[in-house]
């Protein structure tokens, strides 16, 4: 495999699956980030934003913009909870709740038209592949994979 293809297609997959999206979910007024924020609520309900945070890997300050927006716009609302009067709790409204169908139904499509020639074994394949890749991602500690580069290039440099 050569490395420049894997890049090129990763930012290809990325940056389709986000216009894709854009597209799909204009009609009711939601960004791809503000999209992702609600797949994710969906089964998570009742999460706090640092919690949503950590497990989509996005930064507070994103995450927060996305929320607030999602909230002005009237698909969740932020609670206080109980256990930590300082945590607020995100829930969806009903809003939220009765446009799940449409955007799961149109990241239906766009998966099947993905995977479209593939059978069952190969997405199946792909999909756990795509998770480890995610997961090891997620756990990545950048300054120590790169302290090994680092070191070869002075080895080269002696």
């Amino acid at each position: 495999m050569k490395l420049i293809n894997f890049a090129r297609l990763v930012g290809i997959l990325n940056r389709q699956s986000q216009d894709y999206m854009t597209i799909a979910y204009k009609s009711i007024d939601i960004s791809f980030s503000e999209c992702i924020f609600l797949l994710n609520l969906y089964d998570n309900e009742g999460i706090n934003q640092e919690e949503l945070s950590s497990m989509l890997l996005i930064d507070k300050a994103a995450t927060a913009r996305s929320i607030k927006s999602l909230e002005k716009k009237g698909f969740l609302v932020r609670k206080v909870s109980k256990e930590d009067k300082r945590a607020k709790k995100l829930y969806l409204t009903d809003k939220g709740k009765n446009y799940k169908e449409q955007i799961f139904s149109s990241l239906r499509k766009w998966i099947d038209f993905l995977t479209e020639g593939m059978d069952k074994e190969t997405k199946n394949i792909v999909f756990k592949g795509l998770q480890s890749m995610a997961e090891r991602a997620g756990n990545a500690v950048f300054n120590e994979l790169l302290e090994d580069k680092i070191d070869d290039s002075n080895k080269d440099k002696q």
